[in-house]
């Protein structure tokens, strides 16, 4: 098997089984392996799991970095500068034991300890 080839089965398996643990996470169910735009099926949340270099280290350093208190959520708000005529996108960073918490799903920080 050529390196290549294996490097694409272990990014496979390891964006399969970030698939599963988010599915977990967020008590819901695995539909990737079907091909379409969502990974996670989870009540009102459509997710798309992704796991690997993208990872952006500037934006988990600026959410880390938000101070504040015991009942407070940090929260990243990162938008783009379009020019006039064109809507600006905006999206809204949080981390996931945060968000779980607010919602209610598997507490994250139990499963890592417990895993």
């Amino acid at each position: 098997m050529s390196d290549a080839a294996r490097r694409g089965r272990l990014n496979r398996s390891r964006g399969n089984a970030f698939e599963r643990e988010v599915a977990h996470k967020f008590g819901g169910k695995r539909v990737g392996q079907y091909g379409g735009p969502k990974d996670v099926a989870a009540g009102q949340f459509n997710i798309q799991a992704k796991c690997g270099q993208m990872f952006s280290e500037k934006y988990w350093r600026w959410l880390s970095a938000i101070p504040r208190k015991a009942d407070q959520v940090a929260l990243l708000v990162v938008g783009d500068a379009p020019g006039s005529g064109s809507k600006r996108r905006v999206f809204v960073v949080i981390e996931e034991t945060d968000f779980l918490e607010l919602v209610g799903g598997k507490d994250a920080t139990s499963e890592e300890k417990a895993g």
